[in-house]
């Protein structure tokens, strides 16, 4: 009989931006004028701070038609902040004439998978092999499991693994990761069935869980 926890997924976490072009439409600008990329310009308010972005005119004078891009990614912003990017009239490739507005978009943030109707992960605790770590983009944590199938006539027992993926911002303590998992294993191998959910501390957001 399988015995699971749950792994929770963050909702909305505060994260960074994506470096590219920003995927909604912005509003306000003014008049936009000119040709080419301007100069980074530092976005405020929303949750977060450190992200710059440069503003290219599009097909007509409006915010609309242009292509805003993320340069510094910054951290700590969420889907539904509104930034804004103050006036630039004059000195650079592109300007405008008024302040810009953009509400985040998740496609602009680093990837989160979850939602209020994808909270958290539920992981079969027999299966588990090992725990490993390895370090990219994002910070993760690899669960080693085995896997039994059946082909063939027989019972064919594989080996796979699972990524959690974290927010590196701030950036993952393996120590506390693990011990958080294993709190919630333990609990579920001494009550059985109990369904357990695994807590986060020290910061830790996970952002992904993707089986390989």
């Amino acid at each position: 009989m399988a015995n699971y926890i749950k792994i929770p997924l963050a909702i909305n976490p505060p994260r960074s931006f994506v470096v590219g072009a920003l995927n909604g439409t912005a509003t306000g600008g003014g008049t936009v004028a000119g040709s080419g990329a301007s100069a980074a310009q530092t976005l405020g308010g929303g949750s977060g701070s450190g992200a710059t972005a440069t503003v290219t005119k599009g097909g007509d004078a409006t915010i609309a038609t242009a292509t805003i891009t993320i340069v510094n990614i910054g951290e700590g912003y969420k889907v539904g902040d509104v930034v804004t990017i103050p006036i630039l009239s004059s000195g650079g490739a592109t300007t405008w004439t008024a302040e810009i507005s953009y509400t985040i978009l998740a496609a602009d943030l680093v990837t989160s998978e979850g939602s209020s109707t994808n909270e958290y992960y539920l992981f079969d605790v027999d299966t588990l092999l090992a725990i490993d770590y390895k370090y990219g983009a994002l910070d993760n944590m690899i669960l080693w499991t085995n896997e039994t199938r059946f082909v063939t006539g027989a019972n064919i027992v594989s080996t796979s693994q699972i990524s959690l993926g974290f927010d590196d911002t701030p950036a993952l303590n393996d120590g506390v990761a693990g011990q958080d998992l294993s709190e919630a294993i333990i609990k579920a191998i001494e009550s059985p069935n109990s369904v357990p959910t695994v807590e986060w501390s020290d910061g830790l957001e996970l952002l992904t869980i993707t089986p390989a």
